[in-house]
């Protein structure tokens, strides 16, 4: 009876470890994804031209 509770509950926990390991892995990259898409650019790197107009 104790071998079967404990082979359950090593089950579970194995299962619970591969679980957050892949969930880690897919909240990583959604992290970096989201700080390559929150980094400001540069005027140059916008491509804003009007810095270097001259009003007439």
């Amino acid at each position: 009876m104790n071998i079967f509770v404990v082979s359950i509950t090593v089950v579970i926990c194995i299962a619970l470890i591969v679980f957050f390991i892949v969930r880690n892995q897919k909240d990583e990259k959604q992290f970096e994804e989201q700080l390559k898409n929150d980094y400001h650019k540069t005027k140059e790197e916008e491509g804003d031209d009007d810095t270097d107009e001259v009003l007439k």
